[in-house]
């Protein structure tokens, strides 16, 4: 018995359809999951367009941001029973024995294999998820709230790990997607007063979202030149931190042109291409350039118990939710900056 599955075939500008696929039989250590919602990343649009720089291993059913109920187990699952509501890490295959597994950076595992990337994601009725990926979703939470989990641990591993941010620092944002957004929520919660955020003109329903998330100064940086704002702030020398997630290599350059002396950048968001601008203003500046990828188990914890909360608000995101049959609009929309956050939801709406 097969299932209708959201499958990129080749390495072109929209080569993606919705495909039979089979049902998988969960192996030892894993869980069958029966979807509740799966959520449309910037990274899946990247490669739905072809726009991608890591490896992809296709045919794939794509999709790596999602929530469930366990329908089965397999030999060995001690954690977990049938009918338990849990999201999922993303990491669907780690070595466990290198280095950065047996420190708990296992996000770094040089074997690491992705959902929706190197092996087939959740876009589709049933996935199969090793147990050491899940982690319990509160009663009072729903289902579609916590597939965005995943990207509020970007947001989270960003501002709240690798960013060093006290209360009266300034922060500036760079990319107004729905991690883009939960980095203004992060960086509001670590006490950072000014906070900017800039986005594209047609971004301007996600930039007024961002305002009320506890952005103090918004930019559409199509119309206004950021470096023209950042002067006015504080005492001129710029920004304290700036989180690039924006997905442009030229927004390296506004974070390079826009942080203070010895200040941060901390950068989240994939960019291909080449970079046709010098790196010697960080010399200058004496700036600390972070990278930032994907996320670890405490992460996960942490920004559970926060939306479980209501510490971190994605309701106000204006998630909209569509049925598997309708994938396409959903990437769509959130490439053409229509919808601030979609969610699949392949078995209709489970609670």
């Amino acid at each position: 018995m097969g299932q209708p599955a959201v499958v990129q075939y080749a390495l072109k500008d929209r080569s993606v359809e919705l495909r039979e696929a089979p049902i998988p039989k969960p192996p030892k250590g894993s869980v069958l999951l029966q979807v509740a919602a799966v959520g449309i990343c910037g990274s899946d649009v990247h490669q739905y367009l072809n726009e991608h720089t890591w490896p992809v291993n296709l045919p794939v059913i794509m999709g790596h941001e999602f929530s469930g109920i366990i329908e089965d187990v397999g030999e060995g699952v001690s954690h977990f029973a049938p009918g338990d509501r849990v999201v999922s890490e993303t990491a669907a295959y780690i070595c466990g024995e290198c280095y950065y597994c047996r420190t708990g950076n296992y996000h770094l595992c040089p074997y690491r294999k992705g959902f929706g990337q190197a092996r087939d994601g959740a876009f589709t009725r049933y996935i199969d998820v090793p147990e050491r990926c899940l982690h319990s979703v509160p009663k009072s939470l729903p289902l579609y709230m916590a597939s965005l989990c995943e990207p509020a641990c970007i947001a989270y591993h960003a501002v709240a790990i690798k960013a060093d941010i006290s209360p009266g620092m300034s922060v500036a944002v760079l990319g107004a997607g729905s991690i883009g957004l939960l980095c203004v929520q992060m960086a509001k919660l670590r006490g950072a007063n000014p906070i900017i955020l800039s986005g594209l003109s047609k971004d301007r329903t996600r930039l007024k979202v961002g305002a009320t998330f506890g952005a103090t100064h918004i930019v559409e940086s199509d119309n206004q030149n950021i470096r023209e704002l950042v002067p006015q702030i504080g005492d001129g020398f710029g920004v304290d931190v700036v989180i690039d997630g924006s997905g442009r290599n030229q927004s390296l350059k506004d974070a390079i042109d826009i942080v203070r002396p010895a200040g941060q950048i901390v950068r989240y968001g994939w960019g291909p291409g080449a970079y046709n601008f010098t790196l010697d203003p960080l010399v200058h500046k004496q700036v600390r350039l972070q990278g930032v990828f994907s996320h670890n188990w405490d992460m996960w914890e942490q920004v559970m118990k926060m939306l479980a909360r209501g510490q971190l608000d994605v309701s106000a995101m204006a998630v909209v939710r569509l049925p598997l049959e309708r994938w396409q609009e959903g990437f769509e929309g959130m490439h053409d900056s229509r919808l601030i956050k979609a969610v699949i939801e392949p078995n209709g709406k489970l609670e």
